[in-house]
């Protein structure tokens, strides 16, 4: 609004100097028009203030760092598994086929798992309905020389336990002790077998079976296929346990653990 008001005096100022004299107006309004503007664009570059690259990037570095910690923070947070107030502990009993709380049809506690007879599952949950262990179970007289016949697990309060296709399953406690060869179920580095590089091993077999370990609910820090080299399995490799790692056999006899 200021330069439309200073246009207009200008063309103004500029009839009055064509009446009054032989020089062209017009430059000189032109000159006058042009210092307008070019003193404008001095003051507007006058008035930005540059952008200072490391102030920005510090910035940025700042908000990474920020997001790096809350990741990290989020990281010490997240819940670990812990087992250790369910060692040593349980009652033993035998539950029928069907739906069963911890808690109300068994005590809290670890228990080594076998069926009477017939070859069923079995499926555990924990008090916030993730999966704990599911296993298929053989408690025939004479079982297949690969199936499974005996698992371990841990039952903590507010489980489900779900039986299927078997008559019953017996629940025995399960003395801790240390261990070189691992059935089907769940097992903790530094309580059953110490923390280290171990070689895992198994017989060559043409069933397939999975050794996954973990530290927190809901994900595997590492899984391995094992059994049938067909179905991408492997009978050896070496790997390495944390302590307080929960390392879970599943759907193979067994497999062996030779420290290194």
């Amino acid at each position: 609004m200021k330069k439309i008001k200073l246009l207009s005096v200008l063309l103004f100022s500029s009839v009055i100097l064509t009446a009054c004299g032989d020089s062209n107006p017009f430059d000189e309004l032109a000159d006058e028009i042009n210092g307008l503007f070019g003193s404008e664009g001095t003051d507007n570059k006058e008035e930005e203030e540059p952008v200072d690259n490391k102030d920005k990037a510090d910035t940025d570095t700042e908000t990474d760092n920020g997001t790096d910690s809350d990741t990290s923070e989020n990281s010490e947070e997240a819940e670990k598994i812990d087992y250790s107030h369910l060692m040593n502990k349980g009652e033993a009993v035998t539950l029928d086929e069907g739906v069963h709380d911890v808690g109300k049809d068994i005590e809290p506690g670890r228990y080594k798992v076998t069926a009477e007879s017939g070859y069923g599952s079995i499926y555990i949950t924990d008090d916030e309905d993730r999966g704990v262990l599911g296993e298929t179970i053989d408690g025939k007289d004479e079982p297949g020389e690969e199936n499974v016949t005996q698992f371990n697990v841990f039952l903590d309060e507010g489980y489900i336990v779900e039986i299927d296709y078997v008559e019953s399953m017996n629940f025995e406690p399960y003395k801790t002790e240390n261990v070189d060869t691992i059935y089907p179920g769940q097992w903790v580095a530094g309580e059953d077998f110490d923390a280290g590089v171990y070689d895992v091993s198994l017989p060559e077999t043409e069933e397939t079976g999975t050794l996954e370990v973990t530290a927190h609910p809901d994900y595997n820090k590492s899984r391995h296929t094992l059994g049938s080299e067909l179905y991408g399995g492997m009978t050896e490799f070496t790997m390495s346990f944390e302590e307080g790692d929960i390392v879970s056999l599943k759907y193979l006899p067994e497999v062996t653990l030779t420290e290194r």
